[in-house]
């Protein structure tokens, strides 16, 4: 008696589908990195400290950036005193124990340019305030 044999075709794998994610997440990383790159780029001479810590990691930080002649960019966007307290006082709300207020001011950056942002983040609770400095 002779059983029949089940023609089995052979798999095969289609590849196009992945390789299609793989291109499109190695053109996300590459757009991410290039906005990570240059979102905190701005041309600035910061002052130089003799003593200072570390830099720690926080994960709630606002970080603005003042130009020598007092221009505000929080991010890569050139914002007003009042736009750059209330990003700070959100952040605050959000993480009441964590926030964090970075400065990143110029040498030749004025006091009056820089009171109305630390007035402006004590109003609203902010404790963790640190300027952005080099070592000498």
């Amino acid at each position: 008696m002779k059983l029949p044999t089940a023609h089995r075709t052979p798999l095969e794998m289609n590849l196009t589908p992945l390789i299609d994610v793989v291109f499109l997440l190695n053109i996300f990383f590459l757009v991410a990195a290039y906005y990570i790159r240059h979102e905190q780029v701005d041309p600035v001479q910061l002052p130089l400290a003799q003593e200072g810590v570390e830099d720690v990691e926080s994960s709630a930080r606002v970080v603005v950036t003042v130009t020598a002649n007092g221009i505000l960019t929080l991010g890569s966007n050139v914002v007003s005193v009042d736009e750059a307290v209330q990003r700070v006082a959100e952040v605050h709300a959000e993480h009441p124990d964590g926030a964090e207020f970075r400065l990143r001011c110029d040498q030749l950056t004025e006091y009056s340019a820089v009171e109305p942002l630390l007035l402006g983040a004590v109003e609203h609770g902010v404790t963790k305030v640190r300027f952005s400095v080099l070592p000498k």
